[in-house]
């Protein structure tokens, strides 16, 4: 059964589903902000985990192949995936800009980049 839901239903279903599964273990948000900003400034990326275990990463200059690339790890975007195909992209990306309050310029999802 295929069902169509308004754009801002799905948006509010995805975000509700990564706030309650993926928000990182040791949470985020606006007083965190400087914290992750110079966790990225002075060793150039910084590790998101979940239960402990890795799930994404922003890296910052000259750490990756690209400045301020948030990296989903296959786990998460497999998961992620099944559940929403991959309209979760777009509205991980500005979940994560909010959380984390660092900028993300392009995503790795399953190895290839998507820019914004």
């Amino acid at each position: 059964m295929n069902v169509k839901l308004p754009k801002e239903s799905l948006i509010k279903i995805i975000t509700t589903y990564l706030d309650r599964e993926v928000e990182p273990d040791y949470s985020w948000g606006p007083e965190l902000y400087d914290f992750h900003r110079e966790e990225v400034r002075r060793y150039g990326s910084f590790d998101f985990q979940i239960n402990d275990k890795v799930s994404y990463s922003l890296g910052g200059e000259n750490r990756f192949e690209c400045q301020y690339c948030l990296y989903i790890e296959d786990h998460l975007s497999d998961q992620l995936t099944n559940l929403f195909g991959n309209l979760w992209i777009p509205i991980f990306k500005e979940w994560f800009e909010m959380g984390s309050g660092l900028e993300v310029t392009e995503m790795s999802v399953f190895n290839k980049l998507i820019e914004f």
